[in-house]
């Protein structure tokens, strides 16, 4: 029987999410690549600290997972964005991750090797020959995100949508025809998330994510079940002129599929990341520094804090850096390496 979960916002949402507010950043080759457009911007120039201040980074992930007999897929949606002093949309950078699985009649388990997440892919992933615009993924993913500049997140809540997820308004469709269901959804949840992490006006958003393949065993039988899955890493930043961070906000997500030993592949009714499980997740009591999954990845991201690229990626993940350490004591590898991939994004 397929399972399909998906991560869907109601009213409720959307009356939280008038409370705060979302942008984009580019990638190179994209269109508008870096760019920061100043649509909806509620900090003037020479405007006071506490408008500077008020300026929200966030980032929200929505995963969708399927089996079927012998054919599942993970599909793993994030948002990183920066919300102005006005609760509007000011910047946001989509990437998006799929997995697929198949199940052999006799227990063997099949996984992709490329595990790059679209954006990375580029024009390794063949939307814009199939595409009636003719552009790559990227393109279509920044021309939605361009779209939405200035606007609240209770209007993009309330986004009109066809049957297929694809947007209905003329000016959306003239740079995107794809589906935008799970971005707009992941980008609802990074605005209701959003905090004051030290983003100002001027500084773009990006986002980077790591993916690692977590199917260890092979072959399913009949007393043991494999667990295909996939471990994401994803870090948003915020970037001022100089190409230092001035905020960072870090998750991880675990997404699998079981396969069970005549192919069939089953989906898991939810997958909630790092951060959405918060004290859930059950770290700390085996913390050496008595502290969570989501206060170590805090002070990973607080670490990042004014480095360019070339200092976050001479930061030792064997455990040496003492100041880390005191912050964070998780392997940072696989985040250490979304978050320069972030940084790469808008070089």
């Amino acid at each position: 029987m397929k399972q399909v979960f998906r991560v869907f916002w109601g009213c409720t949402l959307a009356a939280a999410l008038a409370l705060t507010g979302c942008g984009r950043g580019g990638a190179p080759g994209s269109s508008g690549a870096g760019s920061m457009s100043g649509s909806g911007s509620g900090a003037m120039s020479g405007g006071t600290a506490g408008q500077e201040q008020a300026w929200r980074t966030g980032l929200g992930v929505v995963t969708e997972a399927a089996g079927s007999d012998r054919a599942g897929k993970i599909t793993t949606a994030a948002a990183a964005v920066v919300l102005d002093a006005d609760g509007k949309l000011a910047d946001v950078m989509l990437d998006e991750l799929e997995l697929s699985v198949s199940g052999g009649s006799t227990g063997s388990v099949t996984t992709p090797e490329d595990v790059r997440s679209k954006r990375t892919k580029g024009e390794d992933y063949p939307l814009a020959a199939a595409s009636s615009l003719k552009k790559g993924w990227a393109e279509q993913a920044d021309a939605f995100a361009d779209y939405l500049i200035g606007k609240t997140p209770e209007e993009v809540s309330m986004l009109k949508l066809d049957n297929d997820g694809r947007g209905t308004d003329a000016d959306l469709l003239s740079g995107c025809t794809i589906a935008v269901d799970r971005y707009r959804d992941a980008i609802s949840k990074a605005c209701s998330s959003a905090k004051v992490l030290g983003a100002a006006k001027g500084d773009r958003v990006s986002l980077g994510i790591e993916a690692v393949n977590a199917t260890s065993d092979v072959t399913a039988t009949d007393d043991k079940d494999v667990n295909a899955g996939i471990d994401v890493s994803m870090v948003a930043v915020t970037l001022d002129a100089n190409g230092r961070v001035t905020s960072a906000v870090a998750d991880m997500a675990e997404p699998a599929l079981t396969v069970m030993s005549d192919g069939g592949i089953k989906a898991p009714d939810m997958v909630e990341t790092k951060l959405e499980q918060g004290d859930r997740y059950g770290m700390r009591g085996a913390s050496s520094i008595d502290k969570e999954w989501y206060e170590h990845s805090e002070g990973f991201c607080g670490y990042l804090k004014g480095k360019t690229r070339a200092e976050v990626a001479d930061i030792p993940s064997d455990g040496s850096d003492a100041d880390l350490m005191a912050l964070c004591t998780i392997s940072i590898e696989d985040l250490q390496k979304a978050a320069l991939d972030a940084m790469a994004a808008v070089s």
